[in-house]
Formats: C-alpha cells, sequence, structure tokens
C-alpha cells in the first residue's frame, strides 16, 4: 500500500505562491506589442460597441469586456497584464484539482508544478490577452464535467453548463474541448441516462451563444478570406505541438535541439505508457480516455480545418494544454517507468528555467521596444507635426504609447491585420501617399510585417521628400520629413 502524501494542501500553495511570483516578476517591463494594444484600445471603448463587435475582434468578446471592468483599477501596461496574472495564477489552482479529482494529489501537484513554471503558460500569464482566461476555462469546464460524470448532481450539471458558456465567450476553440467530453461519455454506455442532461446543457449554451452568432460567422467570414493566416502547417508542426506548448520558443538557440528531443521523448512515452494501461488494465481507464480526448480533439481538429484555412496557432491551442500537463504528471506518478519520466521532467523544467532567464532578460526574446518609441514621438514630434505609419501593427502601439500626438496609416498594405475602418473607429487615422496631412511630418517604420510594401512607401518618400532627421530604437526606425524636394516643387 503506497504511503499518502504528507500535506498536499500546503504543497500546492507553495507550487501557487511560485507560479504567481513567477508571472509578476517584471510584468511591465517590456513594451506592449500590437494584439495587447489592440486589446487595451478595444478595452476603452463602451461595452455595448464591444458586444456588438464593432472593431473586428476575431474572438468573442469576454476578454475585451473583463478588461474593460478591470480598467476601472487602472490601464497601465502592469494592470493590465495583472489580470491575465490572476487568471494564470488561478489556473495552477484549477490544474491542481484537475489532476488529484481524475486522479490523487501526486498528479495535480505535478501537473501543477509545470503549470507554474513552464515558458508557454508564464508568458501569456504576463500578457494583456485572453489565453490564461481560456486555459483556467477549459480546465474548470474539465472539473465540472468530470464531477457531474461521477456524481449526477444537477448543481455540477449547471457548473458544467456555466463553464461552458463562459469558455465560448472567452474563445471559440473551446468547443473542440466540449466535443471531447462529449466523446469521452459516448464511449460509456452505462451513462446512457446523463445524455438527457449533456443534451439540455447543449442547447443552453447553443441559447446563450446566439447574441453573439451574427458576429460570429461575419468574422469567420471574414478570416476565411484573408490573407493573414499562415502556411498549413505539416506533419513536423503537429510533432513540434509538446516542445510549443511547454517551452515555448524561449530555449537559447542552441539547447533548441536537445530540448526538442527531451520533450518528445516524453510525450511519445507517455501515450505508449497510456496505451498499455488501456490495452491491459482497468486501472486509469477513464481518466485516461478524457484526458487524452481533451488533449486531441482540439489539437487534431484544429490541424485538419487548417488544411483548408490555416488557423493553427499554438496560443489558441491553449485549450489543450490542462489535458497535457495532467496527462505527462500521470506518466511520472502512476506508471512503472515513472523515475524515467520524472527525469526528463527534470530535464524539461532545466530547460524552462533557461528559457525564463531568456524571457525575462534577453532583449532578443523580448518584445519590440514600442514603449522607447514612444517616449522620443511624445519628447520631440507630438505637437502639430502629424506621425505616419507604415504599419498597422505600429500604429495601435504607438496610438497608447504616444496618446498625445495625431496618428495617420498609409493605405496600401497588401495583408492589413485589421479593416482601415477599424483603426479608424479606435481613433487613429488614414491616408493616402498622394495626401500625406502636410509637408512636415513623422515616418514610423516598424519591420514586423509587410516588409516589401513598407520600404516601398519609404523609397517614394524618400523621393519627394526631405529627410530632416533620423532615428533608430533598437530596429524601429523613426524619420522626420521637413519640405518636399525642389525638384518636386517644379514639377
Amino acid at each position: 500500500m503506497k504511503k499518502r502524501l504528507a500535506h498536499p494542501t500546503a504543497l500546492a500553495l507553495v507550487i501557487i505562491t511560485l507560479g504567481f511570483s513567477l508571472r509578476l516578476y517584471r510584468l511591465d517591463a517590456q513594451s506592449f506589442w500590437y494584439d495587447e494594444a489592440y486589446s487595451a484600445e478595444v478595452a476603452e471603448k463602451p461595452p455595448s460597441r464591444i458586444f456588438a463587435g464593432d472593431f473586428g475582434d476575431n474572438h468573442p468578446p469576454f476578454h475585451s469586456l473583463a478588461l474593460h471592468y478591470w480598467g476601472y483599477i487602472g490601464r497601465s501596461d502592469l494592470l493590465l497584464r495583472l489580470f491575465s496574472t490572476m487568471m494564470g495564477t488561478l489556473g495552477i489552482t484549477v490544474i491542481y484539482s484537475l489532476g488529484r479529482l481524475v486522479w490523487d494529489a501526486r498528479v495535480g501537484l505535478l501537473a501543477a508544478v509545470m503549470t507554474a513554471i513552464l515558458p508557454y503558460q508564464v508568458y501569456y500569464s504576463q500578457e494583456a490577452r485572453l489565453y490564461s482566461s481560456l486555459f483556467l476555462a477549459t480546465a474548470l469546464l474539465l472539473i465540472t464535467y468530470r464531477q457531474t460524470v461521477a456524481t449526477a448532481s444537477r448543481r455540477w450539471w449547471l457548473a458544467y453548463t456555466c463553464c461552458a458558456i463562459w469558455g465560448v465567450y472567452v474563445q471559440y476553440w473551446i468547443a473542440f474541448v466540449l466535443l471531447a467530453v462529449h466523446v469521452h461519455l459516448a464511449l460509456h454506455p452505462e451513462r446512457r441516462q446523463l445524455w438527457k442532461r449533456m443534451v439540455l446543457a447543449d442547447l443552453v449554451v447553443g441559447a446563450a451563444f446566439l447574441p453573439w452568432l451574427a458576429t460570429f460567422v461575419s468574422r469567420a467570414l471574414a478570416v476565411a478570406r484573408s490573407g493573414f493566416w499562415a502556411a498549413r502547417p505539416g506533419l513536423a508542426r503537429l510533432l513540434s505541438a509538446p516542445y510549443g506548448f511547454t517551452l515555448s520558443t524561449l530555449t537559447s538557440e542552441k539547447l533548441v535541439p536537445a530540448a526538442f528531443a527531451v520533450v518528445l521523448f516524453l510525450f511519445l512515452m507517455t501515450h505508449l505508457q497510456a496505451a498499455r494501461q488501456l490495452a491491459r488494465q482497468p486501472r486509469d481507464r477513464d481518466g485516461l480516455v478524457l484526458i487524452l480526448s481533451a488533449f486531441w480533439c482540439p489539437v487534431v481538429l484544429t490541424f485538419l480545418l487548417s488544411q483548408w484555412r490555416s488557423v493553427y496557432l499554438e496560443r489558441s491551442l491553449i485549450v489543450a494544454t490542462p489535458a497535457l500537463y495532467v496527462l505527462l504528471a500521470w506518466g511520472a506518478v502512476r506508471t512503472r517507468e515513472r523515475y524515467a519520466n520524472l527525469v526528463l521532467l527534470l530535464l524539461i523544467s532545466i530547460f524552462a528555467a533557461g528559457g525564463l532567464v531568456n524571457w525575462y532578460f534577453d532583449p532578443a526574446y523580448g518584445k519590440p521596444p514600442f514603449r522607447s518609441v514612444g517616449e522620443v514621438l511624445e519628447a520631440e514630434a507630438c505637437g502639430e507635426t502629424p506621425i505616419i505609419h507604415t504599419s498597422d501593427g505600429a500604429l495601435l502601439i504607438m496610438m497608447r504609447y504616444a496618446p498625445h500626438c495625431e496618428h495617420f496609416l498609409l493605405e496600401g498594405d497588401p495583408a492589413p491585420q485589421l479593416p482601415l475602418e477599424t483603426y479608424q473607429a479606435l481613433g487613429g487615422g488614414v491616408t493616402t501617399k498622394e495626401e500625406l496631412p502636410g509637408e512636415t511630418f513623422w515616418l514610423v517604420v516598424a519591420l514586423d510585417n509587410s516588409i516589401e510594401f513598407q520600404r516601398g512607401m519609404v523609397d517614394w518618400i524618400d523621393e519627394r521628400y526631405r529627410l530632416a532627421e533620423e532615428h533608430d530604437v533598437e530596429g524601429v526606425y523613426l524619420r522626420r520629413y521637413d519640405g518636399t524636394k525642389p525638384h518636386e516643387l517644379s514639377n
């Protein structure tokens, strides 16, 4: 008989404190990037317009509405990111509960440790976006479903329904997790009596989603027509998913092959252990079916969908990570080879520590220094001099960091991230190269996307206007033009 773990709750509190500390550390050290600036700008708008989808968001409105009301505390970078930090910390708590509920406290504690320290999780808990909320919603959905099945309680059924409604308003990809729990239920014919409640829950969730349905359809059609998305993922991308969901892209370049191999080997070995357990022993079978379904349904279905329109993004697939961490923890606690699994997890934790050091301190792994760019513009450019942007990514960020300037986006980008009308609705201006607002202006060039277009715009402006001043702020170029060139005046 195995000895019970002493004081698991106290150990869980230590892990949660560690995770919160890692998420709080240097929380506002880096600038916002495009998506964060977009979230911050939308969150300042009236809730009625946010829910109406007036700002072209590809996601449901929960996060923007939550940030809107959270913003009454303050709208600094630190405070807006603190919402994600709190959601991420709650996620550690819930993943401990999930592992303990499906198996035991040891599994819960190890899954909580992974959630607390892995760079993938720390990164999204330090970003003013929706992904830490999505992780939390997914883990809660799995807990409430598990309890609904185990107890047949109406209270747990109601909790499951509420979590499902919340989840679909956080991000659409949680629908794949809902499918996973239906698959799990379908594989247990003895639980047919629960189908009535599940169908009723589905109807309630569908009814609750109806107010957003028209916006969802319009945005889905816009995404389908968009050229913004990346190329179709291949099998190599699928095999890299475990690495992306744990160490992200923050491992030092020389260590990537070793880190990738360790993560993939542990992932494959755990699946072989799970297959053996499913084939030979009833112990753990029910929990394994649920956890494997909750991981593979989102990953595989997103992969298949992306063969039509590529929507395969590691950040959206955070819905698969609660199941992944619980599965890896199971393999390190409840299998014959658990000590080998633990050694591999220890190696992964070492790579994770190095990745966090890179994230905190190495600018090469951080976000562009847009806050510094904004300081330069506020000091030298704001007033009557307009700011022209060749990139829509830089436009939104500079509207935040140089709010006293007048900002315009140049038309013509072949792959804009949002329609031009959205930037106007958020407070920016739009202009063409032929109708620049005056002969004196600043040009901001951030070569983050549509690089050839941006360089072409710079060349066109250089041919016609006098360059009076130029700054290179760590790869973001600020150019002040003062008057047209004489030969252009004579034409």
